[in-house]
């Protein structure tokens, strides 16, 4: 049966990566074909084991969330207003953007950042007339770097927090400065690649030509829009202690947001939902689930402890760079999720070897959650960010052209993080 399995995810990584078939096609033909031959002894279990109905819900309240206050031009006004304070530099205004993301992106989910700011980068780059896909790819990668710094920032991390004890404040002092080395040097490339449509200059006149109060139709709609979105991020801060699921909050968002701002019509605001991406992470789900079923995801955890032969350094390298290679196609939360027993294990594997092993904690979130970067579909930021550009743009970005710039970024990623978790084995 794990052949089946593999056979099955190979196929659908195929037609993703080639575009040959819509991935969204291709990844719930391949799930209920694994449904279909009962890979799961019980099919419906296996359905409602596997699908993280939690990521899915809150996909779909947060997308009628950003849909209805943007009617209010707030995302416009944020925009303008942004412009006017980074001047007319162009490096300087994406410096800023993918600094805000990733800063917010450590305390909320990268989908809800990417909700909420490519709106805004649209809106600026139409008042400019430049090409958003620098800035967007920017900010996707910037959305996975930032998510890297906190526990509460990218799934992976609290579950490698809670079962490591490692407490909040001492996993951001070990994991914030490495990330902002390495969201400086990514954002470098970045403009270095797309340097031509980097170094277009605006004059001031150009710049306060623009009036941000022109964009606010209804005032009293965008005061109240400006509130709910504080209130919104507010939830997101205290969800642990208000005991609140990503799912709930989202929910909230999107129809508390139709209750206070479209009470009738609601369609309108349902069909901007993006299906697409509903349904294909909905197989893909449901696929890394059966890899999870059949013991794939146990035989690759195992396979990496082996290879490295009791060399604690050799080991932290292998689980920086697997993790992030493996990360950048199949789903980092089960990943992480079967190597967290395996790093519990290794004292009793090895305990001369392995006697400390805080470092693989922060090897195992680095990798996890960089690799992100590799391809379109290695993190829900990605597929939902290039699913705008699309969408509104009607800028197709293909896999193979996504993975141009994504290997750079994670390469750079992970160099920086192997030699970083080596230097924490000297000082952990």
């Amino acid at each position: 049966m794990k052949l089946v399995v593999a056979l099955i995810f190979g196929l659908v990584l195929y037609f993703v990566i080639t575009g040959k078939l819509n991935k969204t096609i291709a990844a719930m033909v391949g799930a209920l074909a694994l449904l279909a031959i009962r890979v799961f002894p019980d099919p419906y279990e296996g359905l409602k084991n596997s699908i993280d109905i939690n990521t899915i819900l809150f996909l779909i309240g947060m997308m009628i969330f950003v849909r209805v206050i943007e009617v209010s031009g707030i995302f416009q006004y944020i925009a303008i207003k942004t412009l006017k304070l980074t001047g007319s530099n162009l490096k300087k205004l994406f410096f800023s953007m993918t600094f805000i993301v990733a800063l917010i992106s450590s305390f909320i989910d990268n989908v809800t950042t990417i909700l909420i700011f490519v709106p805004v980068t649209f809106a600026i780059t139409d008042i400019l007339e430049i090409d958003p896909v620098p800035f967007i790819l920017g900010e996707i990668f910037a959305s996975n770097i930032g998510g890297t710094m906190t526990p509460i920032g990218d799934p992976p991390n609290i579950l490698i927090t809670s079962a490591a004890r490692i407490p909040f404040a001492e996993f951001a002092k070990y994991m914030v400065p490495v990330n902002l080395v390495i969201l400086v040097i990514v954002d470098l490339v970045i403009i270095s690649i797309f340097k031509s449509s980097m170094n277009k200059v605006f004059s001031k006149e150009f710049l306060s030509g623009f009036d941000e109060q022109k964009v606010v139709t209804n005032k009293r709609r965008f005061i109240m829009s400006g509130i709910f979105m504080i209130f919104i991020i507010s939830l997101f801060l205290f969800q642990k202690q208000l005991k609140l699921e990503s799912a709930i909050i989202g929910l909230i968002a999107g129809f508390f947001g139709l209750l206070l701002f479209e009470q009738h019509e609601i369609t309108p605001f349902l069909e901007k939902v993006e299906w697409d991406v509903i349904f294909f992470f909905l197989g893909l789900f449901i696929i890394t689930g059966a890899m999870e079923h059949v013991g794939l995801m146990n035989d690759i955890a195992n396979f990496l402890v082996r290879i490295s032969k009791g060399s604690s350094v050799l080991l932290v390298s292998i689980i920086v760079w697997a993790s992030g290679i493996l990360s950048g196609f199949i789903d980092n939360i089960p990943f992480a999720a079967t190597m967290i027993p395996v790093i519990q294990n290794l004292p009793k594997i090895n305990p001369q070897a392995f006697s400390n092993i805080t470092p693989f904690w922060y090897a195992l979130s680095l990798g996890a959650c960089l690799g992100g970067n590799l391809t379109p579909v290695g993190a829900s930021a990605n597929v939902v960010g290039l699913s705008l550009l699309k969408k509104y743009k009607g800028k197709n970005i293909s896999f193979a052209s996504f993975m141009k710039y994504g290997i750079i970024a994670v390469i750079i990623s992970l160099v920086i993080s192997n030699i970083y978790t080596i230097i924490l084995m000297k000082i952990l």
